[in-house]
């Protein structure tokens, strides 16, 4: 496993959701109303792209302790005591990435840095502000912010909730012409699905050009390299 591989593997599982956002615009105009079949593909897009920013912080640990262990062997240690603690290493790192299941930052970071990486810092970017806003920077605590709330989503979605947590990443509860109802209470738009699948898409380019870096190898490369997106402006993160 090598990060080009992982992202390879992530850009495969993306199409889905691609897929299913055509799905959605092709069943009606992602207009405003009540349409439960278009809300279920929304839902299913939001956990697919969850589902593959897991797999990819997996194939991405995997791909920095498959060069460890190149380097390593590269290198024999001459203790037989070191040598046991390597193999040791080794199989602890492995139970612990088997174990994976929830891919938050603090989680995400938490594996990776097993293997000597921490991807936070580059979590940067410098995007629009938006209708007459000045650009803003976003930074590395704005989108493990912007992942926990979408963690949140896909743990309502897959516990079959009706209405989801009224976050706001979700529009309608930014949507100022939204009910005191749907604020509270709000449903999942085929805004919200692009959104997800743009975020994601965003923190898996800027983790990858970073651990490929990290063990000096090129920056992967895309079929079409994602746009940095977090989805809202970092002012309306917060409730």
């Amino acid at each position: 496993m090598d990060m080009q591989e992982a992202v390879d593997n992530f850009a495969n599982a993306m199409t889905h959701c691609d897929n299913l956002i055509k799905v959605h615009k092709a069943a009606g105009d992602g207009g405003r109303g009540r349409r439960t079949t278009e809300t279920s593909v929304n839902r299913g897009t939001i956990v697919l792209a969850v589902a593959a920013w897991q797999a990819f912080v997996q194939d991405a640990a995997m791909a920095l302790r498959d060069e460890a262990l190149v380097e390593s062997r590269a290198t024999p240690p001459n203790s037989r005591l070191l040598h046991a603690a390597m193999r040791q290493w080794e199989i602890d790192f492995n139970a612990v990435l088997e174990k994976f299941s929830t891919p938050g930052p603090d989680q995400t970071v938490s594996l990776l840095k097993r293997v000597g990486f921490n991807p936070m810092p580059s979590w940067t970017w410098t995007q629009r502000g938006g209708r007459g806003k000045q650009d803003v920077l976003v930074e590395p605590k704005h989108v493990a912010e912007v992942i926990k709330q979408w963690l949140r989503v896909r743990h309502d979605v897959a516990h079959g909730h009706s209405t989801i947590h009224s976050l706001p990443i979700l529009g309608a509860v930014r949507d100022p012409s939204s009910s005191a109802a749907a604020k509270a209470a709000p449903t999942l738009r085929l805004d919200d699905a692009e959104d997800c699948v743009k975020f994601f898409r965003s923190v898996v380019r800027l983790t990858a050009e970073a651990g490929a870096g990290h063990v000096g190898a090129p920056a992967p490369t895309w079929e079409k390299t994602p746009t940095l997106a977090l989805g809202l402006h970092i002012s309306n993160l917060t409730p």
